[in-house]
């Protein structure tokens, strides 16, 4: 008689992937890949570009967001389906952030396309210079914190540690700067 095998709870099967991902471009940690960034990389070079280069506007334009997994189906990445299956198990505390940072990435591209769409159209420079310029930093700032949170670092203060902060001797004006300090820092 064959014995059925217990169902794995997601914190075994975090742990199989933790292994599984060993040696390869994704993060034990997260079980998320930095690879996926190179589907923003590719649309804010060329946003980039569009104030020298308005003509890449078509190829702008043929941007859509993507689902991490969708991405990595659709890549040449060599452990994509490695990829895909492991972003099932990426803990809460980091999958939350990426997906909301994601989120925010794709509101931000569309937007920008539409926008620098509309001054190339009417042919104001200006303007466009203006979006672009506007839209890099932005951008920028978001592909940082997306890796960020696919190498590992917090998407947001846990609990735990927001009260460690006011647990430590206060100082008699009612704040221990240490912890206020390490709060903000």
């Amino acid at each position: 008689m064959n014995a059925i095998a217990p169902k794995m709870s997601d914190e075994e099967k975090y742990r199989e992937y933790q292994k599984k991902v060993e040696g390869e471009n994704i993060n034990p940690q997260t079980l998320l890949a930095t690879d996926y960034l190179n589907h923003f990389n590719e649309v804010h070079m060329l946003l980039d570009m569009l104030s020298d280069m308005p003509d890449c506007l078509e190829d702008v334009q043929d941007w859509h967001p993507k689902s991490y997994q969708d991405h990595f189906r659709d890549s040449a990445f060599t452990a994509k389906d490695l990829a895909v299956e492991a972003y099932n198990y990426s803990p809460p505390e980091y999958r939350q952030p990426f997906e909301e940072t994601v989120n925010e990435m794709d509101k931000l591209v569309l937007n920008t396309i539409s926008n620098v769409t509309a001054a190339i159209t009417t042919s104001d420079t200006a303007k466009l210079n203006k979006l672009v310029d506007g839209y890099r930093p932005q951008m920028e700032k978001l592909i940082e914190d997306c890796g960020a949170i696919i190498n590992g670092a917090r998407g947001s203060a846990h609990q735990q540690d927001i009260d460690s902060y006011f647990s430590e001797e206060i100082d008699e004006s009612g704040l221990d700067q240490n912890a206020i300090d390490d709060l903000f820092g």
